[in-house]
């Protein structure tokens, strides 16, 4: 227990030891003027490029040179649906020996010459499977498809009823952006339809499958990787536009007349990319194995982050013991106040001596407030994190001051995710890339806020503001993969309720107890309808240092979605829990896939890059043709793996593994 002392008594004691705190500022000045930025390379490599060696079923082409840029997304777009093995190659590797190496052939879009064309050509008529975005005309024979001239932009596509990749799809029409080439089926069987709108069907295919020779072609007249770029990322002719009725150019303002609001509640991205998969299902040589989006057997996450402005540590301690009593962690994107170095220094004095001198930190907590280190040391320590939430309102560089002022009160440097203050937003991704060079890693400033999010029939619309719940990197304009995840915002406090603090709009007008029921909505529309989003929850930690009736709607927003998270059995995760699993679950390698055919055998090596308390789940086919999943084994050993899920159109068992290099054996009859 801390001791009290007289307000009398302390400041003859802050006189008498005046000259000794400034001395101890003095002595501590450099040391809290705070860390420069160590800048580093904002880019992704990716790492499965090294031995084209066919040691993995799929084989994703590119061309560097290509006027389309995003043909690289592909491989974002495989890891983010858990299908780790996979080799990258530019198309000017295209050789004959190369691609019968791999059951199946990825083309991004592409400009291919006669030789590269034939080569293709042979490859199908083998018994290879194609996949190719916007099929050059000479490979339509390939493809079953003949064009007719013309295109289609920024329109939708539907599954096609009845085919096998349409199972576990979303039946509603879906956006796609970009341009689709224009076809007549010419033997090829529809996969989905493209639709001039929302509720008009064309007679022209989206998708399409076709026999030729021994082998399959499947074609997409849109570029997949393209349209999910743009779905998730926003309108890049909107970047640095302040059109939505809030002030400030901000990551919504992308998706005015760019998400159409009848279709926010479906992940759109997330269920095409599905479907991308459900085709690799049909077109594989055996069971192809993939990683489960989620720790364990969790059908989604609550990602808890609260942006505070300032808060005391006692209001902060408080709001976190909520967090606390429920079984989960949660993140505080704290901005702190920008003071001189001067300043700063007499402040980490201050923050010594209430971490270090029973004697008079309540009086240095009752007059400043301020979190000190030894606070932010103790809410690490129990699994919660305290992050930067930067201002940058005169441009990106006060990240800098931001970085200096938040490293020079001695909370270490800031952990690797981060939500901007008003989301502000600079460029397409413009700052994504400053952020990756800073070293964040996670990014949730794509955030459901403001009067744009209202239909013109006056009803308010929750949902997937960028068609997806699932992180993934940016992608800028050059196809360059940003080292950094998008993770949207879907539930924020300052949208849903009218709170008496700046900037709460409060646009709905909900009560605190209906915005709870949203975030229920959201919740169940994961968990019990196959959705599968992680859910990101923005609880504001100004409401509880106002007090009164804006801190119980917060108090009960707050409590209401833990509560109901808890109940349907979703994990309550911090920021950074949330990133680790992510970079854990993108790194890990499903290398040596191997189908014996005779003993009907699969057998592949996992391995994970590094360790994370939660365990990867690796999914592995029920069924293959006729077969069914009889035994497997994991490095030698039994597995009962009796946890089954189904994704798409395919019926998986789970198998959890933890963070080491595994052997395992599917065998079937």
């Amino acid at each position: 227990m801390k001791h009290k002392i007289s307000r009398r008594n302390f400041l003859k004691l802050a006189g008498v030891g005046a000259a000794a705190t400034t001395a101890l500022g003095y002595g501590i000045f450099q040391e809290s003027s705070g860390d420069s930025i160590v800048e580093q390379d904002p880019y992704s490599v990716d790492s499965f490029t090294e031995n084209l060696n066919g040691s993995v079923p799929i084989l994703v082409l590119k061309n560097t040179e290509a006027a389309n840029r995003f043909g690289g997304y592909l491989t974002e777009i495989l890891r983010a649906e858990g299908v780790n093995y996979y080799h990258l190659a530019d198309t000017t590797s295209l050789n004959l020996d190369l691609i019968r190496q791999y059951d199946i052939v990825i083309l991004a879009e592409s400009l291919l010459n006669t030789s590269q064309v034939e080569m293709l050509e042979a490859y199908v008529a083998r018994g290879g499977r194609l996949v190719c975005m916007k099929p050059p005309k000479t490979l339509e024979t390939v493809f079953g498809v003949e064009r007719i001239g013309g295109a289609l932009s920024e329109a939708y596509l539907k599954a096609e009823l009845g085919h096998p990749a349409s199972k576990g799809i979303n039946p509603s029409t879906m956006q796609f952006h970009g341009t689709a080439d224009l076809y007549e089926l010419a033997g090829a069987e529809p996969v989905a339809w493209l639709y001039t709108d929302r509720d008009t069907p064309s007679a022209n295919p989206a998708i399409t499958m076709n026999r030729f020779g021994e082998g399959f072609a499947v074609a997409f007249a849109f570029d997949l990787s393209r349209s999910i770029a743009l779905m998730r990322q926003g309108n890049p002719e909107l970047a640095n536009k302040d059109i939505d009725g809030l002030d400030g150019a901000r990551t919504v303002d992308m998706f005015l007349g760019w998400i159409d609001l009848e279709r926010i509640h479906i992940p759109q991205a997330d269920e095409q990319q599905r479907l991308f998969v459900n085709l690799l299902n049909l077109l594989s040589k055996h069971p192809l194995p993939r990683l489960w989006y989620f720790p364990k057997d969790k059908k989604s996450v609550l990602i808890a982050t609260g942006d505070s402005h300032g808060s005391w540590s006692s209001v902060i301690d408080d709001f976190l013991r909520i967090v606390d009593e429920r079984g989960g962690h949660m993140t505080i994107y704290y901005t702190p106040q920008i003071v001189s170095d001067a300043g700063r220094a007499v402040r980490w004095t201050r923050f010594w001596l209430t971490d270090h001198i029973p004697l008079v930190s309540d009086i240095l907590v009752s007059s400043y407030g301020s979190p000190t280190p030894g606070d932010v040391a103790d809410w690490r320590a129990r699994g919660h994190e305290f992050a930067l939430h930067p201002y940058v309102e005169n441009g990106l560089d006060e990240w800098r001051l931001y970085w200096k002022e938040f490293t020079g009160r001695g909370y270490r440097s800031p952990p690797p995710t981060v939500r901007t203050h008003r989301i502000l937003w600079t460029g397409w991704v413009e700052t994504a890339r400053i952020q990756a060079t800073y070293g964040m890693r996670m990014n949730f400033d794509y955030y459901h806020v403001g009067p744009s999010l209202q239909k013109k029939t006056g009803e308010w619309v929750y949902g997937h503001l960028t068609g997806s719940g699932r992180p993934m990197k940016f992608i800028d304009d050059k196809g360059h993969i940003i080292n950094l995840y998008q993770q949207l915002t879907q539930l924020t406090d300052e949208h849903l309720i009218p709170m008496n603090y700046p900037g709460s709009g409060g646009w709905p007008q909900l009560s605190a107890a209906e915005a709870v029921e949203v975030s229920k909505y959201l919740l169940d529309r994961s968990v019990k309808y196959g959705d599968y989003c992680a859910i990101g929850g923005q609880f504001h930690v100004d409401p509880f240092q106002i007090g009164g009736e804006t801190a119980e709607k917060g108090r009960i927003f707050l409590e209401g979605t833990l509560d109901y998270a808890n109940k349907i059995g979703v994990p309550i995760l911090c920021a950074k829990e949330w990133l680790d699993f992510t970079e854990s679950r993108h790194e890990t390698e499903i290398a040596n896939v191997t189908w014996d055919s005779k003993a009907s055998v699969l057998t592949f090596r996992l391995i994970l890059p590094f360790a994370n308390d939660s365990a990867h789940m690796v999914m592995i086919p029920v069924r293959y043709e006729e077969k069914t999943l009889s035994a497997i084994t994991v490095d030698g050993l039994n597995n009962p793996a009796d946890m089954r899920l189904t994704v798409g159109n395919t019926e998986y068992v789970l198998v959890s593994l933890t963070a080491q290099e595994h052997n395992i054996k599917a065998s079937y009859s």
